[in-house]
Parts: structure tokens; C-alpha cells; sequence
């Protein structure tokens, strides 16, 4: 049998902490209470309030150390297994190693139940996310309150997200095996992005990874023609649409304009749509699987964030309303609450709502809809991850999209979604004409504003369009909030 090593803690008669380190851990116990140990022989009796196992002498022995170097508070909230405090009391640093396993099955029935032994979490949860951008950056700046040992999967070495997890690993999320062999070792994983090889997804979910959201639920999403098609399955309101194979299957349907194109898969952040108004632009349609989508005459275009655990329980935030860029296309800036009556926004979370119970998967997505001009409510399209429409919420909820989503991973109850302020985020896009190194133009003024929170993802460079951050503004006054989001929108430029 494999020698193993436990390091626990006892709680004295006087009130005292002892840590000890033993290879038998029900000897040494009844060597405590029977007065042997030099520091325990006049505090007993002895409680055993906490062990973990380890599998080897040297790390037993750093671990046994860094206990003692930890202050009553520290070891009294790992006794609790009081996690965020324990985090908050060690400046975000883990609790242990990754080495530490779980005594589990192996403890013996023969220890007393006086004894009130709390098992050690196992080792902290093994946690990966595919893709490295700014979400990712997110969520591990989020994960920085919980006992949690992060893994990323990024090619670029030089990501947002690359210098804040635990492990970072370079490699091809679309790849297979590279995908396979990263999440093999994990206990869960979660998206950022959804070009992920969603058939390595499968294999590990088939062998007990637990996948946020659902391989099903990230295939069916990840190609619009299957994304419509569940909508329509599920009696979700949606804009109609046609389903066209190639561009000449596409000029068939000149009936059916003016239309929105949309690529079945490979599209994102506006790539991959076409307006086509016309038969004289329908030649700007896409010669590949793809979505016709009757236009719609929009009113409002709105987000609605749900998430849902492994008990099927769901929280959702309040609808935020979305203003593209209307050339880019991108998310240009946004308003939370949307400025909606009452019976449309309550529609809205009921729609949502029951799209995310039909996906009957765990995770956190963001329903996109459109408010057309006789206030109907459409789904427009879904994402099965964080989402830009929710970055408002990591200051201005109680409980960020973020962190909702590690709660979600790790088992904890849902948080509070509700809204702490009215708030506003501004893009933060890259200037036109400007290519290289960045530079943020106009930041200390924003900077200088009350209730201004400003976010760089970390992107030395720079290019017409590129996300490099947002900028969260905070204000109980309507008025107030839009005038700071127009004066940081022609204050703060990110040029070369």
C-alpha cells in the first residue's frame, strides 16, 4: 500500500491550535488525548477538528509548515471550510495544494464520532477554460475568491487571460486531441468562446468531466441553422426564417426579402452576417449552410442573462439594453435596466427563461432578443457562456455573471442578481487608422469621474475594431449615466 501522510489540526483544551503531521493519523490521535505529545500533555482533552491526506513527506511537511504560519482566523475559516473568507484572509492565494487528496472513503469508522473530524475539501477543484480572451480574464479575476486550481487552453501565449490562471497550457481549442488530453486530468470545464471541439467535449463528459454548459447544448448553439431550428422545436418567438444550403439556393428567395444572412457556423462579433435588402445584394449572401432571417423592425435590442445549477434552480438579472455600432457591428455601448414598460420586460424573462429550462443544462447564457415596433418580443440569438452584455454586473450586481458562474462549477448556491445601481458600459474599441502598440488617450480624465470603472484586457496591441476594454459607469441619475457614457465615448480613444 502507498504510504500516505495526513496533516491535521486539534483543537486543545485551552483553545489552542495544534498541527500536526502523522502517517497514522487514529494512533497519534489517542497518543494526544493519553498526554504523550510534549504540547498537548497538559491541554487535553484533544478535538480533531481537521485532517487532509497527502501523498508524499515532502509536501506534508510544506504543508504542515504553511499551516503554522497561518493566523488563528485563517485556520478557524479552513476548519469552517469558510472558502471566501479563507480567500479574503490570504490575499487570494490558494489553500492548497494541488497535490492534497481527499481522505474520502478511507476514513475509518473506527475514529469517534467526539472527535467531530472535518474532512479536507479533496485537492481544490480542477477547473479549465478553453480560450484565453477577455472573458476568460474575467472569470479568473472572479475565481480569485474560491479554492479553485485553474487551467487554461489558449495558442496565444500572450492572451488576456494567459498570465492570471494557475496553468496555462498553449494549444488549439478546435483541436481534439488537444482538447482531450487538456481536460482529461480536470474536474469541470467551461467556455469562453463556442469554436471549441465540441466531439472532445463529448468523449470527456462521457468520462465524468463536468462540462458548463452541456457538449449538446454548445453543438446545437455554435451553428445558428440548429441554434433556429431548437426555437422553433420549442415554441421560442423568433424572427421566420428560411434555411439555405448555398448562394444559389439563397437566390431562390428573393420573395422572402429584405432579410438578415447569417453563416451557420464560423460566424462572430458581427463576421458572417449580411443584410441583404435587395435582389441587386443578395451576392453578398454566403455560399455555405446558413440562416435567411426575415429583418425586423426593431425597436429596442435587448440581453437577458439566466443562469441555472445542477438542480435545475435558476436566477436570472435584469434585461440590459444594447446599442451596436452600425457599422461594426459590435456592442458599442449599453444600458442596465433596459428602458422598457414593466409587461415587455417581464415578457422577456419569461421568454428567456423558458429557453434556458428547454436547454436542460447547467451554465450561464445570454439570450439575445429584439423589441420590434409593436413591442413582440424575439429571440434573436443565445450564447452558452459569460457574455459583454453582462460586464456591467462584476460592479453594479450583488453577484457578478462571473462569479455566478463559478457558484454554478463549484456547487454553491446561485447569487442575488438584482442591480446595485442603474449602470452603463462603454466599449472600448480599437481607433480607426490606428495599428500597433496601444495607447489609452483621455484615460485620466475617465479615471478621474465618480462611480468609473475602468477595465483593459491586456492587449499590448492595438487595430481598427479590436475589444481592448469597457468601462463600467455607475449612477442612480438617467441622465447623469448617459452623459458620462457620451463624454467617455469622445474622452477616452485607444489609438497607436
Amino acid at each position: 500500500m502507498q504510504e500516505q501522510y495526513f496533516v491535521y489540526i486539534l483543537k486543545c483544551y485551552d483553545d489552542a491550535y495544534f498541527i500536526g503531521l502523522s502517517n497514522d493519523l487514529l494512533k497519534d490521535f489517542k497518543l494526544h488525548n493519553e498526554g504523550v505529545y510534549e504540547f498537548t500533555n497538559i491541554r487535553t482533552p484533544v478535538e480533531m477538528m481537521y485532517y487532509e491526506v497527502i501523498p508524499s513527506l515532502p509536501d506534508a511537511i510544506k504543508r504542515q509548515q504553511q499551516l503554522r504560519g497561518w493566523t488563528r482566523g485563517k485556520k478557524k475559516a479552513l476548519i469552517e471550510q469558510n472558502f471566501h473568507k479563507l480567500q479574503l484572509l490570504s490575499q487570494c492565494q490558494n489553500m492548497s495544494h494541488s497535490k492534497y487528496k481527499d481522505f474520502g472513503s478511507a476514513q475509518s469508522s473506527s475514529i469517534p464520532q467526539t472527535t467531530s473530524i472535518t474532512k479536507s475539501p479533496s485537492a481544490p477543484l480542477r477547473a479549465g477554460i478553453l480560450g484565453g480572451g477577455q472573458l476568460g480574464r474575467m472569470l479568473l479575476q472572479a475565481a480569485a475568491n474560491y479554492v479553485v486550481d485553474t487551467y487554461v487552453l489558449e495558442n496565444d501565449e500572450n492572451a488576456p487571460a494567459a498570465h492570471l490562471c494557475h496553468h496555462f497550457i498553449k494549444g488549439d481549442i478546435k483541436d481534439f486531441d488537444t482538447v482531450y488530453n487538456f481536460g482529461k486530468g480536470l474536474d469541470a470545464l467551461t467556455i469562453e468562446i463556442e469554436a471549441v471541439n465540441v466531439e472532445a467535449l463529448e468523449k470527456l463528459e462521457s468520462e465524468g468531466v463536468k462540462i458548463y454548459p452541456k457538449p449538446a447544448i454548445i453543438k446545437m448553439i455554435k451553428n445558428k441553422v440548429t441554434q433556429k431550428e431548437f426555437y422553433q422545436q420549442h415554441n421560442i418567438p423568433s424572427p421566420g426564417f428560411i434555411i439555405t444550403q448555398n448562394l444559389e439556393e439563397l437566390k431562390s428567395h428573393i420573395g422572402f426579402l429584405p432579410a438578415v444572412h447569417k453563416i451557420g457556423q464560423g460566424g462572430y462579433d458581427g463576421k458572417g452576417v449580411q443584410v441583404i435588402r435587395d435582389e441587386a445584394s443578395i451576392d453578398k449572401g454566403f455560399d455555405a449552410p446558413s440562416v435567411l432571417e426575415k429583418m425586423v423592425s426593431i425597436q429596442k435590442e435587448i440581453a437577458v442573462i439566466v443562469a441555472m445549477n445542477d438542480k435545475g434552480e435558476t436566477a436570472v438579472y435584469p434585461a440590459t439594453e444594447m446599442v451596436f455600432d452600425p457599422e461594426l457591428n459590435l456592442l458599442d455601448y449599453q444600458v442596465s435596466p433596459a428602458d422598457l414598460p414593466e409587461t415587455i420586460l417581464e415578457e422577456a424573462k419569461s421568454i428567456a427563461l423558458q429557453l434556458v429550462k428547454n436547454f436542460n443544462s447547467a451554465g450561464l447564457f445570454a439570450i439575445e432578443m429584439f423589441v420590434d415596433k409593436n413591442n413582440k418580443v424575439l429571440v434573436n440569438e443565445s450564447a452558452p457562456r459569460v457574455h459583454n452584455s453582462g460586464h456591467h454586473t462584476i460592479e453594479a450586481s450583488y453577484c457578478s455573471q462571473y462569479d455566478m458562474l463559478w457558484r454554478i462549477m463549484l456547487g454553491y448556491p446561485l447569487g442575488n442578481t438584482a442591480a446595485i445601481l442603474p449602470s452603463a458600459i462603454v466599449n472600448l474599441l480599437g481607433e480607426e487608422g490606428h495599428s500597433g502598440p496601444a495607447k489609452y488617450a483621455g484615460m485620466d480624465e475617465v479615471l478621474s469621474m465618480n462611480n468609473t470603472f475602468v477595465h483593459l484586457y491586456g492587449k499590448t496591441q492595438t487595430k481598427p475594431g479590436r475589444k481592448m476594454g469597457h468601462v463600467t459607469i455607475m449612477s442612480a441619475d438617467k441622465t447623469d449615466l448617459l452623459n458620462k457614457v457620451h463624454r467617455i465615448k469622445s474622452t477616452l480613444k485607444v489609438i497607436s
